[in-house]
């Protein structure tokens, strides 16, 4: 693992397809919000390439975003089946 990378605590590429596909958001979807290229984006997530630290982290943001809402659109759609269970 980069170093670099590890030191200031930016998401490894395994994380940021991790979070991404938790997010329910696609290549082309974060490369429109986060305006990195989805070649870019795609080639750090195999390892391939490397993303500067700010770029990571404007990943991040819009990735842990995107998954809280889905959670809580989630959350609303499950809350009458939750209920009934209980």
């Amino acid at each position: 693992m980069d170093l670099t990378l590890e030191a200031i605590g930016v998401l490894s590429p395994s994380e940021l397809r991790n979070l991404r596909k938790l997010a329910g958001m696609t290549l082309r979807r974060l490369s429109q919000f986060s305006k990195i290229s989805t070649a870019q984006l795609s080639s750090y997530e195999t390892g391939s390439n490397g993303l500067l630290p700010e770029q990571l982290r404007t990943c991040e943001k819009i990735l842990l975003a995107a998954a809280r809402e889905r959670s809580q659109a989630l959350s609303k759609l499950l809350a009458p089946e939750m209920a009934e269970a209980c």
